[in-house]
């Protein structure tokens, strides 16, 4: 099987190669990941602003990824920038990292808890949950106060912030599951999980499993939600 990751920012070497070796331990032998980005849109999205100006160049790579015959797609953001839009585009299943993350949380535990980058993405997640049918699950939204483009430079104290709020989100929020707010927390799941004792959903690779999971069933997005858009003429 073939899948699409689309890292829908402005071409990142370093993370489209943490993306692929932290995604290709988790993939199935028999699947083959392609990683690609943006030529135009932003160097990273932390705002439901920078969503909107990504989504014409993700729809541009969603449309090419089902021309090469792909057999899934995963919009590698946790802001799950123009999904909707993708899934009425093409007839193969389109992953969105939070959607995926917040449906394996809420199997594993009673209520799960966001960390993630900066706070003014917080209410960005209020609105997903809310959409997806989580709000009753999400215990709170943490963040680090970290930007999107510093966190490998900032490794170390990006996992002890992450770990610190993680901890009081278990203790003070109530949430017995904890899922990375951003994509480019790819990795550090496993290290706080042995530090937390809970479940820690690392989004990109939830994805992943979810994509391989559709494909193995033969399952797509129903087109009676998502219908093709009507033919008509459209300049960009």
């Amino acid at each position: 099987m073939k899948i699409c990751v689309i890292v829908p920012i402005l071409k990142n070497e370093v993370l489209e190669e943490i993306t692929y070796k932290e995604l290709d331990n988790y993939k199935r032998k028999d699947t083959e990941i392609s990683i690609v980005s943006l030529e135009k849109g932003p160097a990273s999205i932390e705002s439901a602003y920078d969503e909107e100006i990504a989504a014409p160049w993700i729809l541009e790579k969603v449309k090419e990824a089902e021309e090469r015959k792909f057999d899934a797609i995963i919009i590698d953001c946790m802001g799950d920038p123009a999904l909707d839009a993708a899934r009425e585009l093409v007839s193969i299943p389109v992953i969105g990292p939070a959607q995926a993350s917040m449906l394996l949380a809420s199997m594993l535990g009673e209520r799960f808890s966001i960390v993630t980058v900066l706070k003014n993405v917080v209410p960005l997640f209020w609105r997903s949950a809310r959409k997806y049918g989580f709000e009753s699950k999400l215990s709170s939204v943490r963040y680090v106060e970290v930007p999107v483009l510093e966190i490998e430079k900032k490794k170390v104290e990006v996992e002890t912030k992450l770990i610190n709020e993680s901890k009081k989100a278990i203790e003070e929020d109530g949430a017995d599951v904890i899922i990375l707010g951003c994509t480019g927390f790819i990795g550090m799941a496993r290290k706080m999980q042995e530090t937390l004792h809970i479940p820690v959903v690392d989004p990109a690779p939830a994805a992943l499993k979810l994509a391989e999971s559709l494909i193995d069933l033969k399952l797509s997005i129903s087109k009676l939600a998502y219908p093709k858009p009507p033919l008509k003429e459209r300049k960009i």
